[in-house]
C-alpha cells in the first residue's frame, strides 16, 4: 500500500492550511520571492476598488499546488489571504486569458480536440490523488469534512459519507426535498440512476466551461488553468461528468456535440436525473 501510494499525488490533511487563522501568507511563492516584507493589499483597500468582490475559500488551491509541484493540473498561485468582517479575502495570481465559455466561439476544430486532451489528461491526475485515509469518510471535502458542492447548500449540507450509498440517498433527498435517510435504500423519483456502487475519485466539483481558462500559446489556444475549487472533494466518478454539464447551454455545442464525452467516461443516466434533480433544487 504504502508503495503504491508513493507513485501518485498525495493530499496530506496534515499540511493544509489552518483555516482558523485570520491571516496567512505563503513566503514560498512568487509573491514574497524577492522581498519577504512585502505586503499584500488590505481587504479595506481592495473593498474600496471592488466593492462587489466575492468571498472565497482557501485550502484547496494550495493543496492542489502541493500535490502537483510541476503544474500538472494548473492553478492559480495562492499568496495568502485575510479574514475581514465575515469575509475571506484569498489573494493570488493573475490568470490571463478568457474562459472556456468566453473562447469556445473562436477555437478551431485542432484547438478544440487538444484542450479537451488536455482536460481529459487533468481528469485523470486528479483521479490519482490518494493515500490521505480516514476511518469512515469515503465521501467528503478536501479537509475529511462535509462535502462543499454548491448542490447542497442551504438546507441538506452533510458528510462525510461512508458509502456511495448514504451519499446517493442525501442526493435523492436533497432533489426531493426529503428527510435524509442513510441506512437502507432510500426511495425516490430516479434513485434507481444512482448506482451504489462504484469507484470514487477527488473530482474538482465545478469542472466546466466558466471555470476553465484558456489563452494563446505558441499561435494556439490553450489550458492555462482550473480556477474555483472551492467544491472540490472525494465524490463518486459520475459526479464530474454531471458537473461538466451542469449550467450549460442545452443549445450549446458543448452539449450537443458531446465534448464531454470526450473527457472522461460518460454517465448519462445519472446526468439525466441530476438535471432534474437541479431543476427542482433551483426551480
Amino acid at each position: 500500500m504504502a508503495e503504491s501510494c508513493a507513485k501518485h499525488p498525495r493530499i496530506d490533511i496534515s499540511r493544509l492550511p489552518d483555516i482558523s487563522q485570520a491571516e496567512m501568507d505563503f513566503l514560498d511563492t512568487s509573491f514574497f520571492q524577492h522581498d519577504f516584507s512585502r505586503q499584500l493589499p488590505s481587504p479595506e483597500s481592495i473593498l474600496h476598488q471592488f466593492p462587489k468582490l466575492r468571498a472565497g475559500k482557501k485550502q484547496p488551491m494550495r493543496a492542489i499546488k502541493d500535490a502537483f509541484p510541476q503544474n500538472k493540473v494548473p492553478v492559480p498561485e495562492l499568496f495568502g489571504w485575510r479574514r475581514y468582517r465575515d469575509r475571506n479575502f484569498i489573494y493570488m495570481s493573475l490568470i490571463e486569458g478568457k474562459t472556456l465559455h468566453v473562447a469556445w466561439p473562436i477555437l478551431t476544430e485542432t484547438e478544440k480536440r487538444s484542450i479537451s486532451a488536455r482536460l481529459s489528461r487533468i481528469i485523470v491526475d486528479l483521479h490519482q490523488i490518494t493515500c490521505t485515509i480516514f476511518s469512515d469518510a469515503l465521501i467528503r471535502s478536501i479537509n475529511g469534512g462535509a462535502v462543499q458542492d454548491r448542490f447542497f447548500e442551504f438546507n441538506y449540507e452533510g458528510g462525510p459519507f461512508a458509502s456511495i450509498q448514504s451519499y446517493n440517498n442525501w442526493l435523492v433527498a436533497a432533489g426531493t426535498r426529503q428527510t435524509p435517510q442513510l441506512e437502507g435504500y432510500m426511495d425516490g423519483p430516479f434513485r434507481e440512476f444512482f448506482p451504489d456502487k462504484g469507484n470514487v475519485y477527488f473530482t474538482h466539483g465545478d469542472l466546466t466551461l466558466t471555470t476553465i481558462m484558456v489563452s494563446e500559446i505558441s499561435g494556439c489556444m490553450s489550458v492555462t488553468a482550473v480556477i474555483d475549487w472551492e467544491q472540490a472533494g472525494w465524490y463518486p466518478e459520475y459526479w464530474e461528468y454531471c458537473k461538466l454539464l451542469c449550467g450549460v447551454d442545452y443549445e450549446h455545442e458543448w452539449r450537443e456535440a458531446r465534448w464531454a464525452n470526450q473527457l472522461m467516461n460518460p454517465f448519462e443516466d445519472e446526468w439525466t436525473a441530476f438535471s432534474e434533480y437541479l431543476l427542482w433544487r433551483c426551480p
